[in-house]
């Protein structure tokens, strides 16, 4: 655990349960990571639990999480580009019924338009004009996607709208007392995520010193807004630096997700509403198995 705060310095590191306070219903929350690595899972069931509803809910290439939050009652809207679980499920299958049914509505981009759109907002622009896109049924399909002639060379390219973002929830391997965070392998989207969002929740394995993460300068991101939340582990089912992904869990909920209720009910009574807090939860995984997935 870090040190105290410096003089001059306020640690923005609070408890996870306190993390969302102040969320509001229809709020725009990105969610981080990537198909099978880094989803900031522990914040996800803190989300499914505190009651949102009406969410507006960003995630480039989701899992499970976008398909926890559906079943949890909040979300209405889902934007991105990909919803499953790769190798074991090609679309997740709660996500799936609630568009198919009407219940959820679905913004349906291109990974390279959910990065151009988080980069204008990133940069507080309007809009970023991409050529991928052009002369296809995308702008019908999404009509968000506007297609226009440059002023330049009057060359057809889309407008890809701001992708603005309430609130980031990323995940990081460490961070220090005052939000600068680091990340081992790819940052996905996330560092884009967190440019275009006006408020940053960062869910962490560690938190260490600044002199740690200082020694790494290359490797640290900082948002102006950052908040911290410690929870090891917050990853599983998915993987992280330190872990591999537990496909055995990703295999419990697909099944209980395609059975429906009671099943999926079951699934979230156990490891989503039942738990008290993240420490809960990880009772119910089991420290034996969660060892067992260390790198």
């Amino acid at each position: 655990m870090a040190n105290a705060a410096a003089p001059g310095r306020r640690s923005v590191v609070v408890a996870l349960e306190h993390a969302l306070d102040g969320l509001p219903d229809g709020a725009t929350v990105g969610v981080g990571g990537a198909v099978t690595a880094a989803h900031p899972m522990a914040l996800v069931r803190a989300l499914a639990r505190c009651g949102a509803r009406e969410l507006r809910l960003v995630a480039p290439t989701g899992g499970i999480d976008v398909d926890l939050l559906i079943a949890a009652g909040c979300v209405r809207e889902v934007v991105g580009c990909y919803v499953g679980v790769e190798g074991l499920a090609a679309v997740g299958p709660v996500f799936r019924a609630a568009v198919q049914s009407g219940a959820v509505e679905v913004t349906d981009l291109d990974e390279a338009h959910c990065i151009m759109g988080l980069r204008a907002a990133g940069h507080r622009l309007p809009f970023m004009p991409w050529r991928g896109g052009v002369g296809t049924s995308l702008p019908q399909l999404t009509p968000s996607l506007v297609e226009f002639d440059d002023p330049i060379a009057g060359e057809p390219l889309l407008a890809i709208p701001a992708i603005e973002l309430d609130v980031a929830l990323i995940f990081a391997e460490r961070s220090d007392p005052y939000g600068n965070v680091q990340m081992v392998g790819t940052s996905h989207m996330d560092r884009m995520m967190g440019a275009a969002a006006d408020r940053v929740v960062v869910q962490v394995e560690r938190v260490v010193t600044n002199e740690v993460i200082r020694r790494d300068p290359e490797r640290t991101l900082y948002w102006r807004d950052t908040t911290v939340v410690r929870a090891p582990f917050g990853t599983h089912p998915y993987s992280s630096g330190g872990m591999i992904a537990d496909e055995d869990h990703l295999r419990e909920f697909l099944a209980a997700a395609r059975e429906g209720e009671p099943g999926l009910g079951a699934y979230l009574d156990r490891y989503v509403r039942g738990p008290d807090d993240h420490e809960g939860y990880l009772e119910e995984i089991g420290a034996r198995r969660l060892v067992s997935l260390l790198i």
